[in-house]
């Protein structure tokens, strides 16, 4: 009980951070204070690493929405709500099962997205989705005597993205387009938050034109410069390029033998035909799926600098008639 109460006191204390600061138009610094407190919520151990279709997992996805509430979002879950309800498999995959192997939680039955519409003076006849996940691995086996796998770099750094983002534009004039943000549940499992969405999305899937989901964000990746940010699947579409000539401090993957544009929630959007990317700073390191990712590792200035970095960029996509387009042979 006192865990939890810890808890709410987080969600109430940034709830009302935030509500004070909701009237800046764009360009808007930042919400500095609200970031930390996100994160201090979201990789707290008090939420025991939000394993995926777990108790913990739905205090994140609760925390998420009753934000996107206080900044005047419209709901896009279900029955007027923010949350979307997913089922689980009753089995998974051998792999999504090996990485189950050794985390003890109840069993998984349901998880939950957090959908919220920023509705544009276009009334919905273009959508661009900002994304990222929720979830993270929960607890699992001891590693140097901690057994919470608190995923602060992956994910809560890019839930803490789509928040601020979602705060940020949900205070300014409506953009022509309309803007939905969304966080993902079940991600780790096999995307089973991101596959519920694809069925079942508040608007037609076919008005989505471009996705950018923000995934591991809360690290310098050392083979970029400083607070440099780098794009999934660059090379596939103009939509990076575009985005970089409009001020996003964008890259191509450093990385490309990981294949990281089909390891996120991007990738069934991209396979659908919306030109949709993932935005990263991850640079390999070795907290990765591990307890050792957690709060005390953020580098919180590059983390607020990078998202900074694209407020500008995302703004002049929601008001431009310009839409992104796949290069040959880019479409997976």
């Amino acid at each position: 009980m006192r865990s939890l109460s810890k808890a709410l006191l987080y969600a109430m204390l940034v709830i009302a951070v935030c509500q004070g600061q909701i009237r800046k138009p764009l360009p808007a610094a930042l919400c500095t204070p609200c970031i930390h407190a996100d994160m201090n919520f979201l990789a707290s151990d008090e939420l025991q690493g939000r394993g995926s279709g777990t108790r913990d997992e739905h205090l994140a996805a609760l925390y998420a929405a009753s934000l996107f509430t206080s900044f005047g979002l419209q709901p896009g879950g279900d029955e007027g709500t923010f949350l979307q309800k997913a089922p689980l498999p009753a089995t998974f995959p051998p792999d999504i099962a090996r990485r189950l192997a050794g985390f003890a939680q109840a069993p998984r039955k349901t998880t939950w997205n957090v959908v919220g519409i920023l509705q544009g003076t276009d009334a919905g006849k273009e959508v661009i989705l900002l994304t990222a996940h929720l979830d993270h691995l929960g607890i699992g086996p001891a590693k140097n005597g901690d057994r919470i796998y608190n995923g602060a770099d992956d994910d809560a750094s890019g839930t803490t993205a789509v928040i601020e983002l979602a705060r940020v534009f949900a205070a300014a004039p409506r953009p022509a387009r309309t803007l939905i943000f969304v966080l993902f549940g079940a991600e780790e499992l096999g995307g089973y938050g991101n596959r519920y969405f694809l069925e079942h999305p508040p608007l037609p899937l076919d008005h989505i034109f471009a996705n950018l989901e923000f995934e591991m964000i809360g690290r310098r990746d050392p083979a970029l410069p400083r607070d440099g940010l780098w794009l999934t699947g660059y090379e596939r579409s103009d939509l990076g390029p575009e985005l970089v000539r409009h001020g996003a401090g964008l890259v191509a993957d450093p990385h490309p033998r990981e294949n990281f544009f089909t390891r996120s929630d991007n990738y069934p959007l991209a396979k659908r035909g919306i030109v949709a990317h993932t935005v990263s700073s991850f640079g390999l390191h070795a907290d990765y799926h591990q307890p050792g990712d957690e709060l005390s590792r953020i580098d919180f200035p590059h983390m607020t600098r990078a998202i900074q970095s694209m407020v500008e960029p995302i703004e002049w996509l929601a008001q431009t008639s310009w839409k992104p387009k796949w290069l040959p042979n880019g479409r997976p």
